[in-house]
């Protein structure tokens, strides 16, 4: 999971070693410092030496607040969660926890880290480094090949009891609940949602259902009539009002000028999630 030394660390930290205990997982803090050498080309070309140096020192200054920061908040949320730090399996029940820093730039070091995790897990940004964030978060979503577990600053203190999956029939649907199976097998209750509009029936929840009945999940079926407001906030309202602690949904978007652009209702999600949301692309 990657931290930035942001207010939001500790809400993907504790999120993250909640997890972890139920699944006696390990979770590894990834710092991603930015060489000050990439901090020149992001300013324009035709400066002096001097100035070159000059933001090369100021980037270097500050990525090193921001790696202090990170660790403090990894140090103190695993202390408080009384987890032990290993880098090599302990073999023992149990969260563990690690701290792996690299250098580079962000959006090109989560993704390639984020393939050697099964969950990738994040804070919805706030605050000043809200756009930086979330440029991270859909980059990891879009190319990492891994499914993401994004946290509101109040999570609930259990994640995965109760699910409700987001269904469409679309391939990123599949793949979320792929990546979601450890959650939806191991729930005290799920639910099937599907968001009635012109390109999704209702029937399409029943498909799923039947699917997960040979998981021996008895998965409750649920149709969602947006009407006139965004099928995101429906399909999050609805999950609330079922008392669901995880939504799980594709991560869908559509290629334009070679570049990957989220569809409208992974954008609010991203945006708003009130609840904990495992999305898969």
């Amino acid at each position: 999971m990657p931290l930035a030394g942001a207010e939001t660390d500790p809400v993907a930290l504790k999120a993250a070693l909640v997890v972890a205990r139920d699944f006696n997982a390990h979770v590894t803090a990834l710092f991603v410092k930015l060489d000050p050498r990439d901090a020149v080309p992001m300013l324009g070309e035709g400066m002096s030496g001097a100035m070159v140096e000059e933001i090369m020192r100021s980037a270097e200054a500050e990525a090193n607040v921001s790696l202090m920061a990170a660790r403090r908040h990894f140090e103190a949320v695993v202390a408080e969660a009384s987890v032990e730090l290993a880098d090599t399996p302990l073999g023992i029940e149990g969260p563990t926890a690690s701290w792996h820093e690299v250098v580079g730039r962000i959006d090109e070091v989560v993704p390639v880290e984020g393939r050697l995790s099964d969950l990738l897990v994040f804070a919805v940004p706030s605050g000043g480094e809200a756009n930086q964030a979330m440029a991270a978060i859909e980059t990891a979503l879009l190319s990492a090949g891994r499914p993401l577990l994004l946290v509101p600053k109040n999570a609930p203190a259990t994640i995965g009891r109760s699910v409700a999956i987001s269904w469409n029939g679309n391939a990123e649907a599949a793949r979320a609940v792929t990546g979601a199976m450890p959650f939806i097998t191991n729930a005290d209750t799920v639910s099937v949602l599907t968001a009635e509009t012109s390109v999704t029936q209702p029937a399409a929840g029943r498909r799923i259902a039947d699917y997960l009945a040979w998981h021996r999940v008895d998965a409750q079926l649920t149709i969602v009539r947006p009407g006139s407001e965004p099928v995101g906030k429906a399909l999050m309202d609805r999950a609330a009002g079922l008392g669901c602690d995880l939504l799980v949904m594709g991560g869908y978007g559509h290629s334009r000028m070679r570049e990957m652009i989220l569809g409208g209702v992974t954008r609010y999600v991203l945006n708003h999630a009130g609840l904990p949301v495992l999305m898969a692309h």
